[in-house]
């Protein structure tokens, strides 16, 4: 079994069109550090000297070294009177926003510069006590690793719709049916050889994406709350969650939706007698459903809401038998019988090709 899946692992990854996805993949990934890495930060300090790069970085740390710490409506206006002032604005420009925490620039969504603003009239009891600190480095983090996990979406599609489907376009599906172990052996070694492509994709572009800008801006802020980033619209997380928790959450979302794109994409090649409608009605699958209103509790289900985080993340907690849990945990706990109904199904309908 191990050697019929490395057999078959081999067969998706040895195909042009998914090398040429992967070789986009990469160039995806470096475009947005270049974009969006250390190199391209700038902020303009509070005495009104532009800082680049790494020194941005560092100061930008420093500056939210200061009112690290429970967030308190004493906090808001001492920032207030030492930072949000028409001078420290007027020097910095449109750098200001990068200086300035982002608490002080929202409140539900809307800028503001009242400095009587008070915790409760942003934050909700079940946020818990917010907490500052820097975190722009894990909220480019997440943000690239949205964006890179939707392409690994597309490379998943690409890789996966021939596994079955090409089978069929060949005329060798009855062929390998009718093999010894053609029915048992070979079609889960395929499976197998599909989910494991999902898994190493998806980990791969969190590897990646984590040695990049982890080392470009750090560690710190592993404990800063979430919701100081209204630009992020993580301002909405109806829970108390810091930046470590998140980063957690997002990858075990991340590798779910992954896994739920690959079974997905298994029964439709199962379904499909060539590998271009394969292709083409996966990656239907995938990306049409962002366009249309449906459901909250669908969309957490559906991989390329769930890429995003915010469909998962962003739900209200749900009431089971008298307690309260994160969605999260209800998404990722009925996720893997999905997983394993697709793969039932994919081969039970792959079987079924078999005629004469």
């Amino acid at each position: 079994m191990v050697q019929l899946t490395k057999y078959e692992l081999g067969k998706i990854i040895g195909k042009k069109m998914v090398w040429f996805m992967l070789l986009f993949l990469a160039f995806f990934q470096l475009l947005g550090y270049f974009k969006m890495g250390a190199a391209s930060e700038k902020v303009i300090t509070t005495e009104g000297e532009m800082l680049e790069g790494k020194e941005a970085i560092r100061y930008m740390q420093e500056f939210d070294r200061r009112y690290k710490g429970e967030l308190t409506d004493e906090k808001i206006a001492e920032i207030h009177d030492q930072v949000y002032t028409k001078e420290v604005a007027e020097k910095a420009g449109n750098y200001f926003f990068s200086l300035c925490p982002d608490i002080i620039q929202y409140a539900d969504g809307r800028f503001y510069s009242g400095k009587g603003t008070k915790t409760t009239d942003v934050f909700t009891p079940e946020m818990g006590k917010i907490q500052l600190g820097y975190h722009r480095g894990h909220s480019i983090l997440l943000f690239q690793g949205i964006n890179m996990m939707l392409v690994a979406g597309c490379v998943i599609v690409t890789a996966i719709a021939p596994v079955f489907s090409e089978e069929h376009a060949r005329g060798t599906d009855a062929l390998l049916l009718t093999a010894r172990y053609g029915k048992t052996l070979l079609v889960r070694a395929k499976i197998a050889a599909a989910f494991l492509f999902g898994i190493l994709i998806c980990m791969s572009v969190v590897g990646v994406n984590g040695i990049l800008y982890l080392s470009a801006y750090g560690t710190e802020g592993w404990d800063t709350s979430v919701q100081v980033d209204f630009t992020g619209r993580n301002w909405t997380i109806p829970y108390e969650m810091n930046y470590g928790e998140m980063l957690g959450y997002a990858v075990l979302i991340w590798l779910v939706a992954c896994l739920l794109l690959t079974g997905m994409t298994l029964l439709i090649s199962a379904c499909c007698r060539t590998s271009f409608a394969a292709v083409v009605l996966a990656a239907a699958c995938f990306v049409v459903p962002v366009w249309f209103s449906l459901p909250k509790w669908l969309q957490a289900m559906m991989p390329a809401y769930q890429m995003n985080l915010q469909a998962v993340l962003h739900l209200a907690s749900a009431s089971v038998l008298g307690q309260k849990i994160m969605p999260l945990w209800i998404v990722t706990g009925i996720s893997p019988t999905v997983i394993i109904a697709f793969g039932i199904a994919a081969k039970k309908k792959f079987a079924g090709w078999q005629v004469g």
